[in-house]
């Protein structure tokens, strides 16, 4: 599975990054045994692991506390880092009324529905405007949301603390929406593929985010606090989401599940989500290193 040659050995890895969905868990949503064991395993071994996920603080919370991890969490898609244990937010990006009102505006005019996540720092709520622009997609998935307001259009672009905007819809009502914004230097747009699996969604997502906002953005944040480069980080992806991280960290690594584009960016690429490929790389690379034996002698 790996493009590298079956020899290819880089340096070790101060700090892990793992993908929650379609990473860390299998294709029904579990954590497995293995995948949890192996990550416990390189803890021990001192080095440093945590996530780097589009998921929000309580789901992904839970799956740090179940792998044991203790440092912070690059959540919300590089939005946002909260520390594990009290969810106090230690980084944001948010986005500025002026780009609110320019997305928003896009949307509007694509007769398209805007949700707006805010900080967690702000509550976290959705925002999102009348009910009558909701594709049946957007509906189900408020629905699902604990908190969510609605508001006028001319109003909506005032909402304080915006992380991101996101629009659900099919891949050809989505598609002339996204061609637009991608034109647009003052944000970042990802549009990712259905994914059953993660948080409901089962049509395509339109994800808009600050210019330059990506979960490598805020790992090499995260970094800095624990005086690691990111050339010493190791990270483990699958979605559009991860490009940016996994073409910028030292060690990429591609789920054999992963799209196109990660897996052609990506140094490596090991097994999928239902072949255990985040224990093949965890082993590969830092649990049965060959160099492992002179590590401990130097110990």
């Amino acid at each position: 599975m790996s493009k590298a040659p079956a020899d290819f050995l880089p340096p070790r890895p101060r700090m892990v990054v793992l993908d929650i969905d379609g990473t860390l868990l299998d294709p029904s949503g579990a954590l497995r045994s293995t995948v949890r064991d192996a990550v416990r395993q390189t803890l021990e071994t001192g080095v440093l692991v945590t996530i780097a996920t589009g998921r929000r603080f309580d789901s992904a919370s839970a799956v740090a506390r179940e792998l044991g991890l203790e440092l912070p969490l690059v959540l919300h898609g590089g939005t946002i880092i909260q520390d594990s244990e009290t969810a106090e937010v230690l980084y944001e990006d948010v986005m500025n009324h002026a780009l609110l009102c320019e997305v928003i505006t896009e949307i509007v005019r694509h007769e398209q529905q805007p949700v707006l996540y805010t900080s967690p720092a702000a509550g976290g709520t959705l925002y999102t405007g009348p009910g009558e622009r909701d594709s049946l997609a957007t509906a189900q998935y408020l629905a699902s949301q604990p908190e969510v307001r609605r508001r006028s259009y001319d109003v909506l672009p005032s909402t304080d603390h915006t992380i991101s905007v996101g629009v659900i819809q099919s891949d050809d009502v989505l598609r002339p929406l996204y061609e637009t914004l991608r034109t647009m230097q003052s944000c970042s747009v990802l549009l990712w593929d259905p994914d059953p699996m993660y948080e409901g969604g089962v049509d395509h997502l339109l994800d808009i985010l600050n210019a330059g906002c990506s979960k490598f953005k805020a790992l090499a944040h995260l970094t800095g606090r624990y005086g690691i480069h990111t050339d010493e980080v190791m990270a483990i992806g699958d979605q559009v989401n991860d490009l940016d991280l996994i073409g910028n960290v030292g060690l990429g690594v591609a789920m054999g599940n992963a799209i196109p584009a990660v897996q052609q960016c990506a140094k490596v690429v090991v097994g999928t989500n239902a072949e255990d490929g985040v224990v093949e790389a965890l082993r590969r690379f830092v649990l049965d290193r060959p160099d492992n034996a002179q590590l401990h002698k130097q110990q």
